[in-house]
């Protein structure tokens, strides 16, 4: 949370571990402050899951569902390790916060399932070019 809230000159983005589908601690007035300041102040948040299967699912409360609505990216089935590979990879290239939000819910190889209908419409809602099913 004060990563979030201070760490921006030193961090390109944050990986949440959140419960099962992707439920935050939406009693926590604190983590709701620090996520709504990391995005304003340009920080990539990406939303993956503690669970070992399953994924994480936009909107399937309306906590998650605000959470993606301020541009929290949801890392679908990758695995938090994963994740953070992925995130080296796409801003070692040399890629904005925008393009990198858009590239982690495409899958470039393998690391995300295709065939999600949340995935689907995270692309679209995120401008990314569509995975190929």
């Amino acid at each position: 949370v004060r990563l979030a809230k201070h760490g921006l000159p030193t961090c390109k983005a944050v990986v949440l571990e959140l419960y099962g589908t992707g439920n935050a601690p939406h009693f926590n007035k604190e983590f709701l402050e620090a996520m709504d300041i990391a995005k304003k102040s340009g920080l990539l948040v990406v939303a993956t899951s503690q669970c070992v299967r399953g994924s994480v699912i936009p909107a399937t409360k309306a906590l998650t569902s605000w959470l993606y609505t301020i541009g929290i990216v949801p890392a679908h089935d990758m695995t938090t390790e994963a994740t953070c590979a992925k995130l080296a990879y796409l801003f070692g290239k040399g890629l904005s916060p925008q393009q990198v939000a858009a590239a982690m819910v495409v899958s470039l190889r393998g690391e995300i399932t295709p065939t999600s209908t949340a995935l689907s419409k995270a692309e679209m809602r995120l401008g990314a070019r569509p995975s190929k099913l």
